[in-house]
């Protein structure tokens, strides 16, 4: 049985274009002049050469050892265009004992003995290569001025009025900042995932395929109906968000080879280039979160937002940590016969015991969040006029204001046109003094006039879209709440997200005691002149000052665990019978009391009133570095 076969690339140069039909035709001619008859037809449409891994092509070489006996290809390149496969491949049709016909080459594989095979095969490669090497060339230097156009993102699109200009798809950038603060909540790539798609919100795949229908420009990429981790995780990646271009962020080694990712110091970026998102600052939060996360194998919340159980259960998740086994501390809550019970505690404690860390280092939930916003507060007092002024933008390294950037634009675009008509002048010269040279000369000046005008025009639309963002950016300025306004409103509200957590706490460590030890970002907690652990400790005095006083208070002679717990609730200090003990322990070590064995009146008080008075008029507690609560001693 007698086979052809037919193939076309993209890459075939265009004034040599020759189309499956017309290879066909060539073969069918050949065919019929030898008096011989095609039966069967192989083709791969669109597919190079330089890759065997191609649908036809294989099947052909699968039929070979049923039916097929004789093939026919109009030349060697429509074979391959890799020289050293397309010499196996000869070697393979002869030593399977098929017959292989190249009608343009004059190649019949009986009769071998042409010794151009191996140059002609050669040459087909080069080609390709060749090719190859100028495409790469010219979208390089497109990528190195930022004039590459590429196809925006999710949540943006091109102006109808000007493809080059992107703009903002306005529901579509709902959805990405409501992935960022559900990320910056707690939530991972799954329940973020999950959290979309049952909100029916149409995934990147499925915009772009509407988009698509309405320019009548259907193409075969596949179209994801469900969200997945990898679009949530490509999204929270990606700093195109927040008005940063980058190109050059992959490049391959070899022709048809595999992408390899390019350092990012070896990209080609261009900041403030269009619209934002997602400021920065988030963007950053995001990174470090996803950092911790991996380094700490934090698996996020359980619950969905609109779910009966949605809350923000550990804002603390990625910056609290055991003083003694540097481990985190995990969020248990547990039902007590008072409602519930909300505290941290050393994780490697409560999974191993005290073989590998000594104490459970527990504190309550509502404990560490009022040490931390009285912390925070510490530092608005102390610092109200650096806190009001501050910016975190300052911070960022090597970054220039958009009219420094609107300077050196406006300077390169000047230098280029100045460029422009050197260039003029030169090629004036240059035909003058060689009349009977004039369209070589043209042709080269024409090719460098472009490369200049392209560059100039990719550098003012730099400029446009910079002019564009100072004017958003000037229309938003009186909206924005100062830093200040910011941590007031945070202390007003006595509560802390996950957000508040990640943008103020550094770290914080909980000694074995129940102590935390904060340090605050941006070295605030250095710039306070006095040691917040002592502030946090007046506090745990406040109390320890009350409970004397209610025994001093007491004329009935004893006390008793829910008298105190039930006082201390009405003095502001909520605590039941359990939070109460440290308190009783710490009177039993001062002697002020003692068991008295009867369950309704537990505890004599044994002190004189005169005694108890002048040790609630002493300092209980020496100020230091140090920790401590009721039943550290006195």
């Amino acid at each position: 049985m007698n086979a052809g076969y037919v193939r076309l690339s993209r890459d075939d140069d265009k004034r040599n274009y020759v189309s499956i039909e017309n290879q066909k035709l060539i073969i069918s001619q050949y065919a019929a002049e030898q008096n011989i008859r095609i039966h069967r037809w192989y083709e791969d449409d669109g597919i190079s050469g330089y890759v065997f891994d191609r649908p036809g092509f294989s099947q052909l070489m699968e039929d070979l050892d049923k039916d097929i006996d004789t093939v026919f290809v109009k030349d060697f390149s429509r074979l391959g265009r890799h020289n050293a496969k397309v010499l196996l491949l000869l070697d393979e049709f002869r030593e399977r004992g098929k017959h292989l016909i190249v009608i343009d080459d004059s190649y019949d594989s009986r009769n071998p003995e042409d010794d151009t095979i191996g140059i002609k095969t050669w040459y087909n490669e080069r080609y390709v290569k060749d090719t190859s090497k100028k495409i790469k060339r010219a979208i390089g230097a497109r990528q190195k001025e930022g004039s590459l156009r590429t196809q925006p993102p999710f949540g943006y699109a091109r102006s109808h009025d000007a493809e080059e200009i992107i703009e903002i798809v306005p529901m579509e950038a709902e959805y990405i900042r409501l992935i960022y603060d559900l990320y910056l909540n707690g939530y991972g790539y799954r329940k973020i995932a999950n959290h979309l798609t049952a909100a029916g919100i149409s995934t990147p795949s499925m915009v772009r395929h509407e988009r698509e229908i309405k320019k009548c420009s259907c193409s075969k990429r596949p179209v994801a109906l469900q969200w997945s981790d990898g679009m949530v995780k490509a999204i929270l990646d990606n700093d195109f968000y927040t008005g940063t271009f980058r190109l050059r962020k992959r490049a391959r080694a070899t022709v048809h080879g595999k992408d390899k990712r390019i350092p990012k110091e070896e990209q080609y970026v261009f900041e403030d280039h269009h619209p934002p998102i997602i400021g920065k600052m988030t963007f950053d939060l995001v990174q470090d979160e996803k950092a911790k996360r991996i380094k700490y194998h934090y698996r996020g919340n359980r619950s969905l937002p609109g779910s009966p159980d949605f809350k923000i259960s550990n804002p603390f998740r990625n910056c609290l940590f055991c003083k003694d086994c540097k481990s985190p501390l995990t969020p248990i809550i547990r039902k007590t016969t008072c409602g519930q019970r909300a505290y941290y505690i050393c994780s490697k404690y409560n999974t191993k015991g005290s073989r590998y860390c000594p104490k459970a280092h527990l504190i309550e939930t509502q404990d560490l969040t009022e040490d931390v916003i009285a912390c925070i507060r510490l530092c608005r007092n102390f610092l109200h006029e650096a806190i009001a002024g501050y910016n975190p933008k300052d911070f960022a390294p090597d970054k220039k204001s958009p009219e420094e950037k609107r300077l050196e634009l406006e300077s390169a675009v000047l230098e280029q046109k100045n460029r422009l008509k050197t260039l003029f002048f030169q090629k004036v010269k240059d035909l003058s003094g060689n009349p009977d040279k004039e369209a070589l000369i043209t042709e080269g000046y024409e090719s460098l006039q472009n490369d200049i005008l392209s560059h100039i025009h990719s550098l003012e639309l730099q400029l446009q879209s910079l002019n564009d963002i100072r004017t958003e950016a000037s229309d938003e300025r009186e909206n924005l709440m100062s830093p200040l306004d910011v941590m007031d409103e945070l202390l007003e509200k006595k509560n802390l997200t996950c957000r508040d957590v990640d943008i103020l706490i550094e770290k914080i460590t909980v000694d074995q005691m129940g102590m935390p030890e904060i340090e605050l970002k941006y070295e605030l907690s250095g710039f306070l002149p006095y040691s917040p652990a002592n502030e946090l400790n007046s506090h745990e005095n406040k109390i320890i000052h009350t409970v004397m006083n209610l025994i001093l208070e007491d004329m009935r002679g004893y006390t008793s665990a829910k008298y105190l717990s039930a006082k201390l609730s009405e003095a502001g200090f909520k605590m039941n019978s359990r939070q109460v003990l440290p308190y009783i322990r710490m009177l039993l070590k001062m002697g002020i009391i003692k068991p008295s064995g009867n369950s309704r009146k537990p505890y004599t008080v044994i002190k004189s009133y005169e005694e108890i008075r002048k040790i609630t008029e002493s300092n209980l507690h020496c100020y230091g570095d140090g920790r401590w609560y009721a039943g550290d001693g006195i």
